[in-house]
C-alpha cells in the first residue's frame, strides 16, 4: 500500500518548501517536486506536512496515577497530535529514581506500540530534594535526562553536586525553577489583581531566583541544563544572556503560558490557575524566543484538581 500526497507545503531543514511525497508500507520512500504515482494520493495544496514531534514534557502519571493518564492513553493522544516520541516525567509513584521503575515505563511504552517513550530519571531521590538518585546507574540504563518536575531542587549545594555528576556522565538536567519558600500558599500571578481578591500571590522572583542560580552553577560545573516552562520576562532575560555566553542552557515555555493572559473572573478562580504564574502578553510570549515548546500535561491534571 502506497500515498502520495501531493504539493504540500513541507518543513525541511531548508525552510518550507512546495513538495510531494510518496509513502510506502508505513515509510517515506520519495520526496521532490514530483513522485511517481501511488495506490492513493491526497491533494496536500492546504496542508503542511512536518517531521514527527517530540513531547520533551509529557505527564504519563504510570506508574501510581493511572486514574488520571496512563502510558498507552498519553500514547494514543501524542500520536494523535503528531508526537512520534514523549518524554515522560518521573513524578509517579514510585518516582522514576531506579532502574526497575525505569525499565517498566519504557516497557508500557513499548506495549502501547505507537510512539517511542523516552523515560525520565529524578536528580534525588523520590523527588525529596535531599539525596542524589543512583544517577550513573540510570544512566546506564539508558537515561539521559534528569529531572525532580513538580519541584525545583531547592539546596544549591546538592544541585552543584548533580551538575557535577551530570556533567561526567554526557547527560541533561532539567529543572523545574521554583524558590518553593516563596510560593507557599500561592494561587496565582503576584498582581494587582492577587491584591484585590485578596489571594496569596506567586512572585516572578520565585522563579528568576532558582534560573539565576543555575545558571551560575552551570557556568561553575561546565553542565547542561535545560529549564523547564519558564512563564517570566527576567527568566527569558537571563536565559537569553547565558545562552550569549555560550553556555549549555536551553529552555522551554508552555502553549498557555504563551496563549493565556493575566485577566480573571474573580467569580470563578477555578478556572482561573495554572502551576506558575501567567503574566501579562507581552512578557511570556517573548519565550517563543526559546528552543522548545513543551505541552506539560499538567494543566489538565491541575484544571481537574482545581475544579474538584
Amino acid at each position: 500500500m502506497s500515498v502520495a500526497i501531493r504539493n504540500a507545503l513541507v518543513v525541511t531543514k531548508r525552510g518550507e518548501e512546495r513538495l510531494d511525497i510518496k509513502i510506502a508500507q508505513g515509510v517515506i520512500a520519495e520526496m521532490g517536486t514530483s513522485v511517481g504515482p501511488a495506490d492513493s494520493e491526497l491533494d496536500g495544496t492546504n496542508c503542511h506536512v512536518l517531521p514527527g514531534f517530540v513531547d520533551l514534557h509529557a505527564h504519563l502519571r504510570e506508574p501510581g496515577k493511572e486514574d488520571s493518564e496512563t502510558i498507552e492513553t498519553g500514547s494514543r493522544a501524542g500520536a494523535r497530535g503528531g508526537y512520534t516520541a514523549l518524554v515522560a516525567m518521573p513524578n509517579t509513584n514510585p518516582a522514576q529514581d531506579s532502574v526497575p521503575v525505569i525499565e517498566f515505563v519504557r516497557l508500557q511504552g513499548e506495549r502501547a506500540g505507537l510512539l517511542e517513550v523516552v523515560p525520565s530519571g529524578c536528580i534525588t531521590v523520590g523527588r525529596a530534594g535531599t539525596a542524589l538518585s543512583p544517577m550513573a546507574e540510570l544512566a546506564r540504563a539508558g537515561v539521559q535526562i534528569f529531572t525532580d518536575d513538580g519541584s525545583g531542587v531547592q539546596d544549591p549545594a546538592l544541585m552543584r553536586r548533580a551538575m557535577e555528576y551530570s556533567r561526567e556522565l554526557g547527560i541533561t538536567l532539567a529543572q523545574h525553577c521554583e524558590v518553593s519558600s516563596l510560593t507557599v500558599g500561592a494561587v496565582m500571578n503576584e498582581c494587582s489583581c492577587s491584591s484585590d481578591l485578596g489571594v496569596p500571590g506567586w512572585p516572578a522572583l520565585a522563579e528568576e531566583l532558582m534560573v539565576h542560580r543555575d545558571i551560575e552553577l552551570a557556568k561553575l560545573t561546565g553542565a547542561r541544563v535545560h529549564f523547564l516552562h519558564l512563564s517570566t520576562a527576567g527568566s527569558v532575560h537571563l536565559v537569553r544572556q547565558a545562552k550569549a555566553l555560550g553556555l549549555p542552557i536551553t529552555a522551554e515555555v508552555t502553549p498557555h503560558h504563551l496563549g493565556v493572559e493575566m485577566h480573571v473572573d474573580p467569580s470563578d478562580l477555578s478556572q482561573s490557575r495554572i502551576h506558575q504564574q501567567v503574566e501579562n502578553g507581552i512578557s511570556v510570549r517573548m519565550a517563543v524566543l526559546f528552543d522548545l515548546l513543551a505541552r506539560d500535561g499538567e494543566l489538565q491534571q491541575l484544571h481537574e484538581e482545581v475544579s474538584a
